[in-house]
């Protein structure tokens, strides 16, 4: 056979990955995802010197990240770096974002063309019904997310340099709380979740807005988006049915949840609470159990 042969030939990984699923590509990619999690979190300067991470445990908090769930079996601050902050950041992104959405714009930044196949995986990976304009998709959700964390991630670092000695500390604590919050990851690296500012209205407002940001959907964000930057005639702007039963259900929750629980906890918890505590502990528990991952109190209080 020759050399030329052999090139025109596909190699056999790449006929097994051309005759799998769209389905089946993505299982496998988050599969990779999660490998790829606990490898960086094998890296030894992602740790705390002299601390060590069985097996189980990275392989666990891996998956979590990943998958943002939030539940870790090690005290986050007391295990990893500050190279294990960021590292941990990254794979939030992966869970938050998507994987096809992240691998897209690693395609777009090596100026790979973005052929049938990968439009495919993109319209699988996000639900969408139509091949057409799944790029432009991607571009808009990588860059309303990576907005939203970098204006979060300034604003409570800005805001936290009134709890850390150096700015340093502050920005690496604003960049991390936004960064979880945003893709809704539930980690954090107080110690103690968001305790430390029960009582700090302005962080949790910002906090709320973050997981209600990165948990209400892409589709409504981008929507959103086009409508602030319709310079004309906004009155024209017409959201579609989707984003606007997502939104009121959101809020009807969000509400719910923070009536319910002010009822339910009026005598108990919340009895010796002011109005003002009582509102924010359930506003700020109403939105982070649903989809944030982080609490101002002990839960087993309730």
């Amino acid at each position: 056979m020759t050399k030329k042969e052999c090139q025109i030939m596909p190699q056999p990984w790449k006929r097994r990955v051309r005759q799998m699923s769209s389905a089946q590509i993505i299982v496998t990619f988050y599969i990779v995802a999660v490998t790829l999690g606990f490898l960086l979190l094998s890296i030894p300067e992602a740790l705390k010197p002299g601390v060590k991470l069985a097996f189980i445990d990275r392989l666990f908090i891996a998956v979590s990240a990943v998958s943002v769930t939030g539940l870790t079996p090690v005290s986050t601050p007391d295990t990893f770096s500050t190279t294990g902050y960021f590292l941990l950041a990254f794979i939030f992104q992966i869970g938050g974002i998507g994987v096809m959405t992240l691998s897209t714009f690693i395609w777009m930044i090596l100026g790979k063309k973005i052929g049938l196949k990968e439009r495919q995986l993109i319209m699988t990976d996000h639900n969408q019904s139509r091949l057409s304009g799944l790029v432009d998709l991607m571009r808009n959700i990588l860059f309303i997310i990576f907005a939203i964390e970098l204006v979060g991630a300034i604003i409570l670092g800005l805001h936290f340099l009134r709890y850390y000695s150096s700015w340093t500390d502050a920005f690496l604590h604003g960049f991390f709380a936004s960064v979880s919050a945003t893709t809704n990851a539930g980690f954090d690296i107080t110690g103690s979740s968001f305790i430390p500012y029960a009582h700090d209205y302005f962080v949790q407002v910002v906090t709320v807005i973050l997981i209600t940001l990165g948990a209400i959907g892409f589709p409504v964000l981008i929507e959103i988006k086009h409508y602030f930057l319709t310079f004309k005639d906004k009155r024209k702007f017409q959201f579609s049915l989707f984003t606007k039963l997502t939104t009121i259900m959101f809020f009807l929750l969000l509400a719910g949840g923070t009536i319910l629980i002010l009822v339910l906890e009026h005598s108990g918890f919340l009895a010796d609470k002011s109005w003002d505590e009582s509102f924010f502990y359930a506003f700020f528990q109403s939105a982070a159990t649903r989809s944030g991952g982080v609490a101002t109190m002990n839960i087993n209080e309730f």
